[in-house]
């Protein structure tokens, strides 16, 4: 649950943890065992996490107990503090939360309420006369505090109710059916719409319910993501794949592998929903055919029927490493990096976005270990990588389990190969020119300071990150225009930043 936590968090703020121990009564050493895994715990996640030092030690077939009388009085000091945290209208968040909300959650038949009926209503029962503006602010608060659920101009006052009644039926395949009803775990509004009522008469719910309401909301929490032809995808329910050789068969016509992989090491996972996300946005930006499974997605891109290529992302069980590898037929070396490069970009725009607090590394397959289709595959971290680079084109060498020796160069492993993914010779002057460059490129040509903030340096994705750029500046101003205001940016910095492009420059 730490691990989980930790991958969702940005850095904006430390969230409080308090720890509990089941089956005190078993144990006559029980408190020093659990001071122990509390020291443990706090020195693993001190920096993201405010572990408490209170932790409590219980017998949980004594509900009145001393220890759980005291936890309980802990949590409703701790939930008190966090409601009134907001220096700025403690006042009025706290008889919201503990007095006008609770009386909603009974009153309520509808489960959502319009944002501006809930402001009149805030404002007629505790604040007559208040700012509407500030009554928002209040509602934005307790919605960060989760008391209340909002999603644009609608909120939940009762989120025990949208977890029992909407989020935990949909999400489960055996109550809503969805294995029978969406196997590739897709469905259009009419079917969730059908599902979702179905749950709710077979458990005799007399609710009104809004379904467009409950989809954005789903939407928005991260369960499911809306895609072009207004089908909702729900990558939870996509069926695991039992046999992947099945899908990623040897064939004699794939001669060109190239392997990346993105790691983390214990305690640290990506985030539960990381991988989801990956998956529909791979569909939205590369290609929307791509056969998906729990975990797993293959991704196609073909430019002409002799260039071809595909790429096979799957994450382990252990939410710990996400393998790329992609191939294709020979002379393929170019797109099938381009490929890598693509899908490798899509998952870090998602991690940084659903798995923040996920620190990673990366590594290099094997291309003898991915071409023979092996389950356990060599890995050369980045650091052998730039050993080899100053040593010349000597080989990688690792020894795997069972004592195999696995033998494989730089060539092999493409990355000496320069990624060519657009024809233009401007694009590949500034793409060639240097990552200790890019940044003063990005200066002159005029991107913002969270684009160029976007570019990460540390990562092997920067020029897949910097091309994208590139590419909207195309889009934007056309081919002619764009290739104008880089060749301008290139010759407007100084040597010898510009002397590292002006050989390809001037062969135009």
């Amino acid at each position: 649950y730490l691990s989980f936590l930790r991958a969702s968090l940005d850095g904006k703020f430390i969230p409080t943890v308090m720890m509990a121990a089941s089956h005190g009564e078993s144990f006559s050493n029980g408190q020093r065992l659990l001071q122990r895994v509390v020291g443990h715990m706090r020195d693993l996640f001190c920096e993201m996490i405010n572990i408490t030092e209170e932790s409590f030690l219980l017998d949980c077939r004594k509900s009145r107990s001393p220890e759980m009388k005291q936890l309980k009085r802990f949590l409703k000091q701790e939930r008190k503090k966090f409601v009134e945290s907001d220096v700025r209208y403690p006042r009025l968040c706290e008889p919201v939360a503990n007095k006008l909300l609770p009386t909603l959650r009974e009153q309520q038949e509808d489960p959502f309420i319009e944002t501006q009926e809930l402001v009149q209503i805030i404002e007629k029962e505790e604040c007559p006369g208040q700012d509407k503006e500030i009554i928002k602010k209040v509602i934005d608060f307790l919605d960060e505090a989760g008391e209340v659920v909002r999603v644009d101009n609608v909120v939940s006052v009762n989120p025990c109710w949208l977890s029992q009644y909407a989020i935990g039926p949909v999400m489960a395949p055996h109550e809503m059916r969805w294995h029978a009803e969406a196997p590739d775990g897709r469905m259009t509004r009419e079917e969730a719409e059908k599902a979702i009522k179905q749950y709710l008469h077979d458990h005799k719910l007399r609710i009104r319910l809004n379904v467009d309401t409950v989809l954005k909301m789903l939407e928005d929490l991260g369960f499911c993501m809306k895609l072009e032809d207004g089908s909702y995808m729900f990558p939870a329910h996509l069926s695991p794949l039992k046999h992947l050789c099945e899908m990623w068969k040897k064939e004699e016509d794939k001669k060109v592998y190239v392997g990346r992989r993105h790691f983390c090491s214990s305690p640290f996972i990506f985030s539960l929903s990381a991988f989801g996300f990956f998956q529909c946005q791979a569909c939205v930006e590369i290609d929307k055919l791509a056969r998906m499974w729990r975990n797993v997605i293959i991704v196609t891109k073909a430019e002409s029927v002799s260039s071809y290529a595909e790429c096979l992302v799957t994450m382990d069980k252990h939410l710990r490493a996400v393998d790329f590898v992609a191939r294709g037929r020979e002379g393929s070396e170019s797109q099938c990096l381009s490929l890598l490069n693509d899908v490798i970009r899509v998952w870090e725009d998602i991690v940084d976005k659903h798995s923040p607090g996920t620190p990673y590394q990366t590594g290099y397959l094997s291309r003898k270990h991915i071409t023979e289709h092996k389950e356990q595959i060599a890995v050369y971290s980045e650091e052998d990588i730039n050993d080899s680079k100053k040593r010349g084109p000597s080989a990688l060498v690792r020894v795997v389990s069972g004592g195999e020796e696995v033998v494989d160069t730089l060539q092999d492993l493409l990355v000496l190969l320069p990624v060519q993914p657009e024809s233009s010779k401007v694009v590949q002057a500034v793409l060639n020119c240097g990552q200790d460059k890019w940044y003063e490129l990005g200066v002159a040509m005029g991107f913002t300071d969270a684009d160029i903030n976007s570019l990460s340096f540390d990562k092997p994705s920067m020029s897949g990150k910097l091309l994208a750029l590139i590419r909207e500046r195309i889009n934007r101003d056309g081919q002619e225009k764009a290739e104008e205001t880089l060749l301008k940016a290139c010759r407007t910095i100084p040597d010898p930043i510009y002397g590292g492009v002006r050989d390809e420059l001037q062969q135009l």
